[in-house]
């Protein structure tokens, strides 16, 4: 049925209607991150003596934008949330006293500029006083806490695509989008304070190379340990951006940027000579300025991308390919003959290297209306789209061209906002936006549009050293096309501020209403499983599964309710001592339950319509600043807090779809006895690519089963707790140093569990640390395969996966940093961090089967052990800085490199029996054969002292710590720093007035273009230690051959790139 809330959402009258009620009934105070800019300081007269109340003026010069305030009984001011730009005045009046002025302010996002005033006691004229700013003391309470890229640093410093979000990996505690060691989804994403994430997953909300254009961004902040109430929904951080707002003057730009074949490394990392052509060129424009002078400005921006790039697929050119892949040349090209032959698999070429040509538009408007002296408007639209055909591939190692699919993405955000001078103690910001987002996943053009059943073929070839190799290979669907999701959301945000005496008070509330329509197929094309090449040719598959529709297409319609409420304290209890206090209480609520299946409660206790609300989030920070004797000079910041994070909403998709009433599954496997009835059915691909509708499905007499996705009635979202302490030095005008010690931890975090897993194994490997299988032994093939289904509790239920709590993650983080302000606009930082991120789970969402891929001992259901993190890495560097502007001329670089990330060692195969690892993804831990046990068998104990002694594996040492045990999760260390240099030269040409044309060079990964060796990585992923040969009855043991290409990798990484570029600015 569908949900009677979203339809309205396709009917703009009532989309329209429906703001207005919101924004009625839940005005209330509150505020979102907004500008976070502030000026403040003290007024005395010439004693020393507060002056309580002064008129305290701001004005910015560039806009017309004015407000003010009386200072307070003991002489202080405060002016918050004020727009950014620049320059701004400060006038200061008193009777009695000469008035002052201060000019040559700019203000950024999270700026917090002190200016204290001591007036003189005569008639004297007006005193002006013309300011050279310092940038290095105006973010003095947020030293220790976030990373802020300005301005200067975002036009100048090189960042690939013009992606913005790219610069936070210039923050000490990121690492891709995870911040601080926390989970992707705990990373929150704002645009001019309000949310930008993808609420379906996580991430930013466009798909594209980047959502908003890098000429609509004024600057952006990555904060970590901000301990203000109004951050919330994030456990890890938040990346936020603040756009561009038009001027008294008109300004603009034109540019074009270029990157091609013939600007890059002729060569791949791997030396190979590249024989693809491929493109980058973006292009688009800019243009702000006054609609009426001092009261209605605007700015726009078009950035668009097209891009022509090539990707492989097992492309295989040399021996040392065929190692890494782990498949000899003729063994892919009998499956793929195989294929063409018998299974229908298209004529064109299906391995090697193709092209890809995608397209990205982004497109932003703002305008900021200055209704009177009290109120200011700011209407923002924010359009996005992208088209990358035959982008996603699927879990299989080597995945042929027909399986890879197409990916379209559009967005689009339209903000209000308006900020209420209500009188000089009581300040109102009112914001609400509406955002859609669509996005779909489409078959191979070579496919049906409905896509057919995957075939996956394991595959065992004679590699070039002469060691057997094994993988899988797949053609036809994928698990998880076609898809379509689509994002409705309602914002509304209330902050108000308040002075009162000593005290200024921040409250409100932050709420969103999200409604979701959502057509996943994730597993229900179908899929075979081929044990070997004879089988694949005999089409004599071992295992056939699927989930079965049984009533058309499985949409879902859902909605989600994330509302909160805070409050907060600024003051200052010593007159070198900021203390900030406060609280916020959060609520989510998933307000639509799936359906009631009373079958899955009869067999295994369970309810799948469960309606979750969590009410207890309540969240108390603290954060203290010490600026020692008040000089600005020594800066001590201790802060701690509780934040609530965010889950996925992809988790309540799986669990209304899954709930046992919508699909049926189909899970059957060849019998061990050749005379036993074979339900696993004889593939027709040719047919099915003909007519999806003849794929099989539950066989006909039979009663189905259903896999089946429900939530904990006792789930919460996740809770961290955070603390920091650190210490700044501000040597001089041009000089700070810092370090700042971190910790978290994180309970409560999200998994997916089994609950129809046996309570206890059928039996234990003695061999193997007495390693739990939950199938009889007298089930598993002569193979070594085990049938899942026999693992459950109930044979009337499919496999059970519940949504709960009982994940934990502990980080301890160190950064030492620098920061050299440089004359002629330049400035250099460093950082150094030293981290550590411990879970027993990484899981961080989307479809439920995932949260099963984590490597195990012996039990999926065990959380007991703490290992590294999936997000972990043990050192980050960090360099970067803009150059003096000489004679137009700057130079500009950035370098970010980490060390100590980790890997698994498996087992090709499931030995566990609980449904992972037959194929594709592995989770069951490798018990690696101690050679020097005389109980180890000859074979095994020559192949792994080859690849120990002979083979340039880089999993050895973990190999050797592992001896005699089943290998601890993420016990592998890539001890490489791995980074990559980019280098941007800029060039800027004055042509008329304040015209100028500026040309740059950018060369991304540098040092490979100094040197073909350098640039590259040889980081390893989970690697297969071991293949599964058989199966012993006697023993009751696993036969296993030793994986030659363990910890076998090919060079990794981006050769270099040059890119041209020219925009002209007036």
């Amino acid at each position: 049925m569908k949900n009677p809330l979203l339809s309205p959402l396709r009917r703009p009258w009532l989309l329209t209607g429906l703001l207005w009620v919101l924004l009625t009934v839940l005005t209330h105070p509150l505020r979102a991150q907004s500008t976070d800019a502030s000026i403040a300081g003290v007024v005395q007269d010439a004693r020393g003596e507060a002056v309580p109340g002064a008129t305290v003026v701001v004005k910015n010069g560039s806009t017309g934008f004015q407000t003010g305030v009386a200072t307070s009984a003991d002489g202080r001011y405060a002016l918050r949330q004020l727009p950014l730009g620049g320059p701004y005045e400060i006038n200061v009046s008193f009777v009695g006293f000469a008035p002052q002025r201060r000019t040559g302010y700019t203000l950024n996002q999270g700026d917090r500029i002190t200016v204290d005033f001591r007036l003189s006691e005569s008639a004297e004229q007006l005193q002006e006083v013309v300011v050279t700013e310092n940038a290095l003391t105006s973010r003095i309470d947020r030293l220790g806490s976030s990373t802020a890229i300005g301005a200067q640093a975002i036009q100048r410093l090189p960042a690939l695509n013009r992606d913005f979000t790219s610069l936070a990996d210039l923050a000490p505690t990121s690492n891709g989008r995870n911040i601080g060691g926390q989970l992707a989804s705990s990373t929150n994403y704002l645009i001019d304070g309000l949310s930008s994430r993808n609420m379906l997953t996580s991430g930013p909300i466009g798909r594209g190379p980047y959502t908003l254009s890098l000429e609509a961004i004024r600057e952006f902040e990555v904060a970590y340990n901000v301990y203000d109430v109004t951050q919330g929904r994030q456990g890890g951080g938040v990346i936020s951006a603040a756009t561009k707002s038009g001027t008294n003057t008109f300004t603009g730009s034109a540019f074009t940027y270029h990157r091609a074949d013939w600007l890059a490394n002729p060569r791949d990392i791997r030396g190979n000579k590249r024989t693809v052509d491929f493109s980058t060129t973006q292009y688009g424009f800019s243009l702000g300025g006054p609609v009426i002078k001092d009261k209605l400005h605007f700015f726009v921006a078009l950035d668009r991308q097209q891009q022509a790039l090539p990707f492989f697929i097992a492309d295989i050119q040399r021996p040392d390919d065929e190692q890494a892949l782990s498949i000899s040349r003729a063994v892919l090209d009998s499956v793929i003959s195989i294929g063409r032959e018998k299974y229908g698999l298209s004529s064109e070429r299906q391995t090697g290297s193709f092209d890809r040509k995608t397209l990205a538009t982004t497109v932003f408007a703002r305008i900021d209306w200055q209704l009177n002296d009290k109120h200011r408007l700011t209407l923002r639209n924010n359009y996005s789209d992208w088209d990358n055909p035959t982008s996603t591939d699927d879990n299989s190692r080597i995945n042929l061209y027909e399986t890879w699919a197409g990916f379209s993405s559009r967005e689009n955000s339209t903000a209000l906002s308006l900020r209420s001078t209500f009188s000089s103690k009581l300040l109102n910001e009112l914001k609400m936006q509406y955002v859609y987002s669509y996005n779909a996943i489409e078959p191979n053009p070579q496919l049906p549009a409905n896509n057919i059943p995957r075939a996956i073929v394991t595959v065992r070839s004679v590699l070039p050293d002469g060691r057997t190799g094994q993988t899988d290979v797949q053609f036809g669907g994928q698990r998880f096309t076609p898809e379509t999701q689509q994002v409705n959301q309602l914002q509304l945000v209330n902050t108000s501020y308040l002075t009162a005496g000593r005290f200024n008070f921040t409250f409100g509330t932050d709420n969103m209403l999200t409604f979701l329509d959502n057509y996943v197929s994730n597993e229900q094309n179908g899929r075979f499983i081929f044990n070997s090449l004879r089988e694949f040719n005999d089409l004599n598959p071992s295992r056939y599964a699927r989930e079965v529709p049984l009533n058309g297409i499985p949409d879902v319609q859902h909605s989600v309710l994330d509302a909160s409420v805070f409050a907060q304290a600024l003051y200052n209890p010593h007159p070198d001592v900021t203390a900030q206090l406060g609280v916020r209480y959060d609520v989510t609520s998933y307000l639509t339950p799936a359906a009631y299946n009373p079958l899955v409660e009869q067999e295994l206790g369970l309810r799948t319509d469960a309606q979750i609300t969590d009410w207890d989030n309540i969240q108390p920070r603290l954060q203290l600043t010490w600026d020692v004797g008040g000089k600005s000079r020594d800066i001590f910041r201790l802060g701690g807090g509780v934040f609530s994070a965010y889950v996925i909403n992809y988790a309540q998709l799986n669990n209304i779809q899954n709930d046992g009433t919508q699909i049926a599954a189909i899970d059957v496997t060849r019998p061990n006895n050749p005379n036993a009835v074979n339900p696993v059915p004889r593939p027709n691909f040719p047919g099915y690519r003909q007519d999806p509708s003849t794929v099989p499905g539950v066989p006909a007499g039979t009663t189905p089963v259903a896999t089946i996705n429900l939530t904990d009635p006792n789930f919460e979202v996740p809770t961290v707790y955070k603390a920091n302490l650190s210490y700044n030095r501000i040597v001089n005008e041009w000089l700070r140093v810092g370090v700042n010690a971190l910790v978290s931890r994180t309970d409560n975090n999200y998994v997916y569990l089994d609950g129809n897993l046996r309570d206890e194994p059928n039996f234990r490997l003695a061999n193997e640390e007495n390693r739990g299988v939950f199938v009889p032994a007298n089930t598993i093939s002569s193979r070594g395969q085990t049938n899942n289904v026999l693992s459950r509790r109930s044979k009337l239920v499919g496999r059970t996966l519940v949504l709960t709590n009982g994940a934990k993650l502990r980080t301890a983080t160190l950064i030492v940093d620098a920061q050299v302000e440089l004359p002629r606009i330049g400035s250099f930082n460093a950082s150094y961090t030293l981290n550590d991120a411990r879970d027993n789970t990484s899981y961080n969402g989307n479809v439920a089967n995932t949260s099963t891929f984590r490597p195990v001992k012996s039990d999926p259901r065990d959380l007991s052990e703490m290992n590294y993190s999936d997000n972990h890495f043990r050192h980050k560097v960090v360099l970067y800085g803009v150059s003096p502007v000489w004679k137009g001329f700057s130079l500009n670089a950035r370098f970010s490199g980490i060390s100590g990330t980790r890997y698994s060692l498996l087992v090709a195969g499931d030995i566990n029996g609980d449904f992972v690892g037959q194929t594709g993804v592995r989770n069951d831990l490798a018990f690696v054969p101690d050679p020097n046990d005389p109980s180890t068998s000859e074979n095994i104990r020559t192949a792994l002292n080859q690849l120990l002694n002979e083979s340039d594996s880089r999993a050895k040492d973990y190999i050797r710590e592992s001896f005699g045990t089943i290998a601890d999760r993420n016990g592998g260390v890539n001890k490489q720093l791995t980074g990559v240099v980019d280098v941007r030269l800029l060039k800027s040409i004055k042509t008329f007035k304040t015209q100028s044309l500026e040309l740059s060079i950018d060369v991304f990964n540098f040092a490979n273009l100094l040197n073909k060796d350098w640039g590259g990585n040889f980081n390893l992923g989970n690697q297969n230690l071991l293949n599964v040969a058989g199966f012993s009855q006697a023993t009751q043991q696993y036969i296993y051959t030793i994986n030659s290409g363990a910890g076998v990798v090919q060079k990794n990484g981006t050769p270099y790139q040059i890119q041209l570029g020219v925009r002209y600015a007036f």
